[in-house]
């Protein structure tokens, strides 16, 4: 009984976000609502339990260890986020947003550089007759889409409008603009693509959960 209720909110909702493609209406947002609910609810549960839980329990447990005060720093930066809600001091969050994104950046690009730039760079040395053309390639276009995001603008004497770098208005940064626009593509295509086959699968588990319903109240008559 219970697996057909779930089966049958699982059906409803599914209908509800469904409803979207005839406009913006209150099924397709309770829907969103109780989705994004849901997910907030689930995400703080972890939260507490894979990370509040086991640093109070660190510090419990080595609450007279000078390395144990380490645990009281990210704990001082999650209260701080706590200000945002009082507008007189809100500022004081920012720090902690400004350590967030400041972190992220870093890493991000030290994972670009070790991740993509630097093994197409050790892959054209390493790379086989065959597959060397294919590495000189990547790189090459790596470089040119790199190249074409310059956002600094000077302005010249006597004139109130910024002026483009040379850069950007060379053939190198246009190159890059045509890279990434097939890339974009691509990426569209496969979005498209990978939606064709949720919306099989949605398709499939309607089918489905109408055949168990409909069996479910055959039995129960």
């Amino acid at each position: 009984m219970i697996d057909v209720i779930g089966l049958i909110l699982g059906l409803v909702l599914t209908v509800f976000i469904f409803t979207y493609l005839v406009g913006d209406n209150p099924l397709y947002r309770l829907a969103v609502h109780i989705l994004v609910g849901m997910s907030a609810a689930y995400a703080g549960i972890v939260v507490i339990q894979q990370v509040l839980v086991p640093i109070y329990r660190e510090i419990q447990a080595n609450s007279s260890d000078i390395n144990g005060l380490v645990w009281y720093v990210p704990l001082f930066f999650s209260f701080l986020l706590l200000f945002q809600m009082l507008p007189p001091i809100a500022w004081l969050s920012k720090i902690t947003v400004a350590l967030m994104i400041g972190i992220g950046a870093a890493v991000a690009l030290i994972g670009a550089i070790r991740g993509t730039l630097w093994p197409q760079i050790v892959g054209i040395e390493n790379s086989t007759e065959i597959f060397v053309g294919q590495s000189i390639i990547a790189a090459v276009l790596t470089a040119v889409t790199l190249l074409s995001f310059q956002f600094t603008q000077r302005k010249p004497q006597n004139s109130t409008t910024p002026a483009q770098p040379s850069l950007l208005r060379s053939g190198i940064a246009q190159s890059g603009k045509i890279i990434l626009t097939i890339t974009f593509g691509y990426l569209f295509a496969a979005t498209l693509n990978t939606s064709l086959l949720l919306f099989s699968d949605r398709a499939g588990f309607f089918i489905s959960t109408l055949g168990q319903i409909f069996d479910f109240l055959g039995g129960g008559s």
